[in-house]
């Protein structure tokens, strides 16, 4: 995901690497993954997630 991100020129600040070097369930990391495909910027790549902990 994270190579994703950086052949796409998506730069990715220290908090998402941590959040997703530090996630172990691999169908969360899917879920990125694909996401990390599309998404304009590295933190939305946990939009769903983090508008349920809102």
């Amino acid at each position: 995901m994270l190579t994703v991100l950086k052949a796409r020129g998506i730069h990715v600040p220290h908090q998402v690497r941590e959040r997703i070097t530090n996630c172990d369930d691999p169908e969360i990391l899917d879920q990125w993954l694909i996401r990390a495909a599309t998404a304009p910027t590295a933190e939305k790549i946990f939009a769903d997630e983090d508008e349920q902990d809102e």
